[in-house]
């Protein structure tokens, strides 16, 4: 069960789409008695301080400034004059214990990235996930030499999009450290920005206050703009024309909730909940989950050009009977997830807290198809808030299940969309696309992703045998690894990587000579799950999950068994660090 959780900061917003642009660690030996270990790199595991009665936040605390004895790695312990360090989550874990994550500051700026987690026990840290910046007060350490303001910094927005900008949410920007990969610090200007229109844009950028150059891209995009109705929904407005339901201009409003039914895109016999409008009609619309259920028709208008339509009218019919399948799919299977995370880790919608889900079908953008009827592309837009569907999409089971992932993510572990945690964001919700897929269809399940639209988007089993563009395929281990120029450093092409770990987990089978005896689908999706939402970072990297899945496992099932010997082997065989 997840626990309730105490948390000092926000996450920012996410957008996650179905498919892109071009379509040496020590790790956790197993022993019967895990002594402490201690590496340079991002893990230290055992018991690593001595009991106390302190709150846990404080002990880690302690132990990272080195104020007490700790076994925590060099790489994980920096008191250098003006780095502190920010409580941002104090919780319970998965499994009942103290968990606590820590942002490193320095003079008071958080250091980007930087963020500490640590399990303890009774009053002992017996984990600690991730490191801290070193040496920033040496002589390559930083230097406060402001060229850019922070008003210049905010034009970033204007100056990229059009001065003509309608923006989602304000625009935010706050003066951070930012370490690169060869460990060099800058102060940096943290630019967060939602762009509605011209064009959707959301994320941020890290700009070097001193030249202005880019530090860090990470800006999810899209070629068309949200309509008016989100962008009030999206800003805490009833969207809509405010009466709980019916179409724009009716006076219509719910009398009640009511059993729907219908055939959905694939043939099935469906129920569902469904709300009597008192206009005599009826509505896809559920409004006995979180804050509600809602299924909107945007008729084919263009994204590309008529993004003010959307998301469109809520499906509606003169009975309970609904003879739009693509409506039938999307409406039952967005109550399918939300039931799936309700009940498997008593998770109230995407953001744990009710929020309301809004599925878009018969959507069309011209940019990349003259057929309407035949957009293959999917999209979760501003942190779920709009759940978008192209016809062949609407009943695939894995879609509707990884872009509800991709907003859940956004709520926990805000895996940055760039490079390695963007890849791990990908994978995540590949993951439970099939998590869903099992439980929509009875059992029956496979590890392709988007079959029942037609097409195959991946193949978790066999990555290779997809083609990503015309001149890759999905690689299926790290040395494949690529920093692509495009789909935001390789989050969709890279992602495969840790599909077919994860493959290899639950089904078992030999890769690069390395042999996994597999633990089954349901533990797979525990051990990732428990990963994103508690021990994974914002810039989490392939290390980071490996090291955070074997920690699960380790927890959940013990150092010497069977399952987390085959963690350690799924990872041996993809060639993950």
């Amino acid at each position: 069960m997840k626990k309730k959780r105490k948390v000092f900061s926000a996450m920012a917003l996410s957008v996650g789409l179905l498919a892109g642009s071009g379509l040496g660690a020590v790790n956790v030996e197993a022993t019967a008695n895990v002594q402490a270990k201690i590496q340079e790199s991002k893990q230290s595991m055992g018991n690593l301080t001595a009991p106390s009665e302190s709150k846990a936040s404080d002990i880690v605390k302690a132990a990272v400034k080195g104020q007490i004895d700790s076994k925590l790695s060099n790489s994980q312990k920096n008191n250098e004059s003006y780095v502190d360090y920010r409580v941002v989550e104090e919780a319970k874990d998965y499994n009942g214990q103290d968990l606590v994550k820590l942002q490193q500051t320095y003079k008071g700026y958080d250091v980007f990235g930087k963020v500490l987690v640590s399990q303890l026990d009774q009053g002992v840290i017996k984990n600690a996930l991730g490191d801290v910046a070193k040496n920033l007060n040496g002589k390559k350490g930083l230097k406060e030499k402001q060229k850019i303001s922070k008003k210049e910094a905010a034009s970033y927005v204007s100056d990229t999009y059009g001065s003509d900008v309608e923006l989602l949410t304000d625009t935010t920007v706050e003066k951070v450290v930012y370490v690169n990969d060869k460990d060099k610090a800058s102060f940096g200007w943290k630019v967060d920005f939602s762009v509605a229109a011209p064009t959707f844009a959301e994320g941020f950028v890290i700009l070097d206050t001193k030249k202005g150059d880019t530090l860090l891209h990470a800006v999810k995009e899209m070629d068309r703009a949200l309509s008016d109705e989100t962008i009030q929904y999206a800003k805490g407005g009833n969207g809509g024309n405010g009466n709980g339901g019916g179409k724009p201009g009716s006076s219509a409003t719910v009398v009640g909730p009511v059993t729907g039914s219908g055939v959905d895109k694939n043939g099935n016999s469906r129920t569902f909940t469904a709300s009597e409008m008192s206009d005599g009609t009826y509505e896809l619309a559920d409004y006995t989950r979180g804050q509600g259920i809602l299924t909107y028709d945007a008729q084919y208008a263009d994204l590309n050009r008529e993004y003010r339509l959307y998301p469109g009218e809520l499906l509606s019919s003169t009975s309970t009977t609904f003879s739009d399948d693509e409506g039938v799919s999307a409406h039952y299977l967005a109550t399918s997830v939300y039931e799936y995370y309700l009940n498997e880790y008593n998770r109230n919608s995407f953001d744990n807290n009710g929020q309301q889900v809004k599925s878009v079908v018969h959507a069309w953008d011209s940019s990349s198809t003259n057929d309407p009827e035949n957009w293959f592309n999917a999209a979760s837009v501003n942190d779920g808030a709009m759940l978008i569907y192209g016809d062949p999409l609407a009943g695939a089971y894995d879609v509707a299940g990884h872009e509800f992932t991709h907003a859940i993510t956004s709520s926990e572990s805000d895996l940055v969309y760039s490079g390695e945690s963007g890849a791990l964001n990908e994978s995540i919700s590949d993951i439970f696309g099939v998590a869903i897929e099992k439980n929509v269809n009875n059992g029956s399940f496979n590890w392709t992703i988007g079959e029942q639209s037609g097409e195959v988007f991946r193949s978790m089993s066999d990555p290779s045998s997809i083609q990503f563009s015309s001149t890759l395929v999905y690689p299926d281990d790290y040395n494949d690894y690529q920093n692509l120029s495009y789909d935001n450093g390789g989050v969709h092409f890279n992602s495969s990587i840790i599909n077919k770990a994860a493959y290899l987990l639950a089904a078992g089978g030999s890769h690069n000579g390395v042999s996994v005896q597999g633990i089954g689908e349901e533990k797979v999706f525990d051990l990732f799950y428990y990963a994103n939402v508690d021990l994974l970072t914002a810039d989490s990297t392939f290390e980071d999950l490996r090291n955070a899945v074997e920690t699960v496992a380790v927890d959940l099932y013990g150092s010497s068994s069977s399952e987390f010997q085959a963690v350690t082997a799924a990872f041996d065989a993809t060639l993950i660090p």
